[in-house]
């Protein structure tokens, strides 16, 4: 499994830095430079929502206050559309905008994408960010694209081989369910 630093370590290489024994402690610039755009670059594939950091039927429930916390681990909240825009995130609460009030009486149903720490996303999505973000710090760090260790090539390579996961256990499939549909026939 890949580690952060083993993949902190794969970017320095690109830039011709020696590999680092661990994260604590002082950090070079390009060390840092390095984990903030892993950092960056995991949360922004993970927001585009993948099987494994996604509930679609997630209930939210209102505290003892009768409010709902949004917390850090959620990146994207989704209503449902039958809500009609009527609740919003302020203040990292649910806001019901038809009471103006962080008031919630009872618990809503809602889609979640999760954040995860790098360490804890499927070895595939790891790869793919290592390569993603190693092709970016590269390219700012270098000034030059032609430079990289990684090419816009593995990048497209790593994706694909990160949807082919998402595809093999996502358990999606191009027919819809036909749980509680009737079908008619014409006499």
């Amino acid at each position: 499994m890949t580690t952060k630093l083993e993949a902190i370590n794969t970017m320095l290489s690109c830039v011709g830095q020696s590999p680092l024994e661990t994260l604590e402690g002082t950090k070079s610039y390009y060390t840092i430079s390095a984990e903030q755009i892993l950092d960056k670059e995991c949360k922004r594939v993970l927001l585009e929502g993948w099987d494994f950091n996604t509930d679609e039927q997630y209930e939210l429930k209102p505290d003892v206050n009768k409010t709902i916390n949004i917390t850090d681990d959620m990146l994207l909240v989704q209503f449902p559309q039958f809500y009609k825009n009527r609740f919003v995130t302020r203040k990292n609460k649910l806001y019901d905008k038809l009471t103006q009030s962080f008031k919630i009486q009872e618990p809503i149903r809602v889609k979640i994408v999760w954040n995860f720490k790098f360490e804890d996303v499927p070895e595939n999505f790891k790869h793919y960010i290592t390569i993603s973000a190693a092709y970016k710090f590269c390219k700012r760090v270098l000034g030059s694209e032609t430079s990289c260790a990684y090419t816009r090539e593995d990048v497209i390579e790593a994706y694909q081989d990160l949807l082919g996961y998402e595809l093999e256990t996502g358990n999606y499939t191009l027919i819809p369910e036909m749980r509680n549909r009737t079908i008619r026939r014409d006499i």
